[in-house]
Parts: C-alpha cells; sequence; structure tokens
C-alpha cells in the first residue's frame, strides 16, 4: 500500500477514486483556510479549539498540515456519519411499523408544537426515541469497519496469539455489534434492548452499552458525539412529530435480498458498505404531514 501514495498510482489504478479525493482535499483545505482568517470569532467550534491549542511541553501550536489533516477528518465525520445514522432510523422505523408508533406517540405526547423540538430535558426525557438511534446504529452502524490500532512495545498476545508491534489491529463494529453475547437476537430490531422496561434488566442494558461502538470508545473516542446525539435527536424527533411515514412503493432500496451475496441476504437490515464511514442507498420513503 506505501506504493501506491508513493508512486501516486492510485490515479492510474483508480482514476475515479483519486480525482474525488483530490476535489475533497481542496475543499477541505479551502474551508480550514478560510475558518483560518478568522481565529478570534465569537463562534467556539471544534476548529477554535484546534487554533488555541498548544503542546504543553514545546508551548507550539498546529502546523497547517495537522489543521488540514484535523478538516478533512471532522467534515467527514460531521457529516456522513449523521446522515447515516438518520438514514438508518428511518430505515428501520418504516420496516417495524408498531415501533414507528411507540416513537411517535412518545414524541407527540411530549411535545405540542414541532418548534418545540429542540436541545434541553424535554427532548433527552424521549428515552424511546433515543433508543431507536442507538439501536439503528448498532445495526447499520455509520463506521461500520476497524479503527485500527497499532501494536507497541514488544507486542501483544491477543486471543492466544502473539501479536508483534508495528502491526495494526482492531475489530469490526459490525461485529461487535451483531455479538448474540451482548446482543440476544443480535439481527432483530429491538430498540427495548435500551431501556429498563419489562423484561429487559439493568443488567441487559449495561451489558448492551459496554459492547456499543458507534462512537469508538476510551480517550480517542468521537469528541463530537454529545453534539451527533443532539442533532439526531432533534432532527427524527421533529420528523416523526411531524409526519407519518410508510415504505415508498416501487423498488426497495436499501434492503438485503437473496444473491446479494453471503451476509446481505436479510431482506430488513439496512445495507452499508464500509469505506472508513459506510456507503449507503436508500431508503426511499414516503411522508405525509400528520
Amino acid at each position: 500500500m506505501p506504493l501506491l501514495h508513493e508512486y501516486h498510482l492510485d490515479h492510474v489504478l483508480f482514476p475515479h477514486l483519486a480525482a474525488g479525493r483530490q476535489r475533497y482535499m481542496a475543499y477541505s483545505k479551502s474551508q480550514s483556510v478560510e475558518r483560518m482568517k478568522n481565529p478570534d470569532v465569537d463562534r467556539k467550534d471544534f476548529f477554535y479549539y484546534l487554533l488555541k491549542a498548544k503542546d504543553p511541553e514545546t508551548g507550539a501550536s498546529f502546523a497547517l498540515p495537522e489543521l488540514w489533516a484535523e478538516s478533512n477528518l471532522l467534515i467527514i465525520a460531521g457529516s456522513d456519519t449523521t446522515s447515516t445514522a438518520l438514514s438508518a432510523a428511518f430505515f428501520y422505523l418504516v420496516h417495524n411499523p408498531s415501533t414507528l408508533q411507540i416513537v411517535q406517540a412518545e414524541v407527540r405526547a411530549a411535545f405540542t408544537d414541532e418548534e418545540e423540538i429542540v436541545a434541553g430535558a424535554t427532548l433527552n426525557s424521549c428515552t424511546y426515541l433515543r433508543a431507536v438511534l442507538d439501536e439503528s446504529m448498532r445495526l447499520s452502524a455509520p463506521v461500520g469497519g476497524i479503527l485500527p490500532r497499532e501494536v507497541l512495545g514488544n507486542g501483544i498476545d491477543i486471543d492466544g496469539r502473539h501479536i508483534p508491534a508495528g502491526v495494526d489491529v482492531g475489530t469490526s463494529h459490525y461485529a461487535v455489534h451483531h455479538n448474540p453475547a451482548y446482543y440476544p437476537s443480535p439481527f432483530s430490531f429491538k430498540p427495548e434492548r435500551w431501556i429498563v422496561a419489562g423484561e429487559t434488566t439493568q443488567e441487559d442494558v449495561t451489558r448492551a452499552k459496554s459492547a456499543f461502538c458507534a462512537f469508538s470508545v476510551g480517550p480517542r473516542a468521537c469528541i463530537g458525539r454529545a453534539l451527533a446525539y443532539t442533532e439526531l435527536m432533534i432532527a427524527l424527533g421533529r420528523v416523526v412529530w411531524a409526519f407519518d411515514m410508510r415504505i415508498a412503493g416501487g423498488p426497495r432500496v436499501g434492503e438485503g435480498g437473496v444473491g446479494m451475496g453471503v451476509g446481505r441476504e436479510r431482506q430488513t437490515e439496512y445495507q452499508l458498505k464500509d469505506s472508513f464511514t459506510s456507503l449507503k442507498d436508500g431508503p426511499m420513503v414516503e411522508f405525509r404531514r400528520r
């Protein structure tokens, strides 16, 4: 793979992808340069803190290439992932009408007007709405592949095998999220698994949360997690409050099906392709103002 970068073979082997990457890099760089012209604006966004950051030992700020690299990641992480999470939520809701009715009832009982649905205690009290989002991201994670980590020091033993230093390791989010040890009936859409009620115990919820890694885990987890949840709760909450919805007629875009390959034959599973973030198509949904 280093040879692809060193000799720019990607331009020969994958010209369409290489051209798209160049366009994105140019856009990302232009956005970061424009933002850097006004480092002291009142809007304290992520880039504000990057521009103000100092190395505690040297006092140095981030260099331009480092800022551009952060810009590349922030733009993708703040757009692709949110759209995939919302798309998955719509897919699973229209494929599970009884679940759709429950979340509509919760949101419509909590608010009397669409404009009331803003960040705050009332929105946070909509536990089933949050559970729908978590269950959608569990089944069809916005980042479904691995977030690789390099083995350091003298290596590490994993599952009885020694992995030497310098090797990248990781476990895909898809595999973790479909492990029946944490999620019984792992391919079923069950928002109830996230709420202590009925047959779901606190131990069940704690176990499910311990394996949930849609935003990664630990000190390197997504810094925009709280913001993402706020955006998702508001967006999905407003839609289910204001509209009734159902699967659109015509091609059932986004569904699995016979002949699509191993692991892709479940009609009720939203189909994604791993490309660091997740590539998707659909779902096609019909909306009607209530």
